[in-house]
């Protein structure tokens, strides 16, 4: 299996040889070079069951994959040739090579490379990375368009607090494993951050302490958190931080709506689009440019209203108006949960189109 890995690397690089950037399945120029490797062993099972392959053959198969998983994975002289010649070419996509056995070699050639390219995204979960990679990423983010990087479960020890450091050039990080002393220097910094992430050091536990005070360094600009915790002790701090980062989208959503009202209502606005005078925006925009910002403006009206119906006390009346339609108490009650909404959406949405 690691062959096809290998062959997929192969390909890669005969377009940036020729300093050509690689195309996707649409012949467009890709955006995530993905060496995902849990991604990877589920392509290859879900290409299994679709040449029905026998049942017992395929649990065997399975089990020896457990076994020999380090050896189907890419390591650090796999990658080597692919990243050189990335630097023939302007990338500015993501990379993620998550769960490869990948260590501080490849991320010293990657903070290298994020300095010269205008790379977006840097994904290296469950990776060997350590103290040195670390330290290197850390120096490098100042002079990089990096935005978002991801470290889970990755331990960088002190290393971490140099990353901490850059949060003001980043809007998602994943710092991996914290403990104590990291997380309570992570409350110290000022950030705009939309999504962060990380995992508690089982060696070094956080105390309430150091827990209370990153609840109250929380920006206003914080939208999710993702944590993986199997203590049971941090229920209510990692309830509370999530209280917090709902309040955060609220204020996010009803602001996002007020800017598109203020499109909308003012002819003078910048971004203002009057969709009835067909005749000058059609020299004004392409005819991409132009669906693409009715589209966009659709939507987003439409994500408020349904945000809005969310909150709404009286929902049922409100959903049968949008459907037209008097739906079985089972089924409006399935319709209230999260997933139902997405019918009330698409049903507005194709209201919306019709007009």
């Amino acid at each position: 299996m690691k062959e096809q890995l290998l062959g997929k690397i192969a390909r890669y690089r005969i377009f940036l040889q020729q300093g050509l950037q690689i195309p996707d399945e649409n012949g467009d120029d890709l955006r995530c070079i993905d060496f995902n490797f849990d991604k990877y062993i589920e392509q290859q099972l879900q290409i299994e069951q679709e040449q029905k392959i026998e049942q017992e053959d395929q649990k065997i198969e399975q089990t020896d994959k457990k076994i020999d998983e380090l050896d189907l994975k890419l390591n650090d002289q796999d990658l080597e040739g692919l990243l050189k010649d990335l630097e023939n070419v302007q990338f500015n996509g993501e990379i993620d090579f998550t769960k490869q056995n990948i260590s501080d070699q490849t991320v010293i050639r990657l903070s290298v490379l994020i300095q010269k390219l205008p790379i977006s995204s840097l994904i290296l979960s469950d990776t060997k990375i350590s103290y040195i990679g670390g330290l290197e990423l850390g120096k490098a983010i100042p002079n990089s368009k990096l935005k978002k990087l991801i470290l889970t479960n990755c331990n960088l020890g002190h290393s971490t607090n140099i990353l901490m450091e850059q949060l003001h050039f980043l809007e998602e990080v994943d710092f991996g494993i914290l403990g104590n002393k990291a997380l309570r220097y992570l409350s110290q910094q000022k950030h705009e951050l939309s999504h962060i992430g990380f995992q508690e050091d089982p060696k070094e536990v956080w105390d309430v302490q150091t827990k209370e005070l990153f609840l109250q360094s929380i920006q206003k600009s914080l939208l999710s958190i993702q944590f993986q915790i199997n203590n049971a002790d941090h229920k209510k701090f990692i309830g509370i931080a999530e209280i917090k980062c709902q309040e955060n989208r609220d204020a996010y959503l009803r602001k996002r709506a007020i800017e598109y009202k203020s499109k909308d209502l003012d002819p003078d606005h910048p971004d203002y689009y009057d969709c009835d005078d067909f005749k000058v925006n059609a020299f004004k925009f392409s005819v991409k440019s132009y669906l693409s910002n009715v589209f966009e403006s659709l939507l987003d009206e439409s994500l408020y209203y349904l945000e809005k119906e969310r909150q709404n006390v009286l929902r049922d009346d409100a959903i049968y108006h949008v459907t037209n339609e008097l739906l079985p108490q089972s089924i409006m009650e399935d319709i209230c949960q999260a997933d139902g909404s997405l019918i009330v959406l698409a049903k507005y949405l194709l209201t919306k189109i019709k007009k």
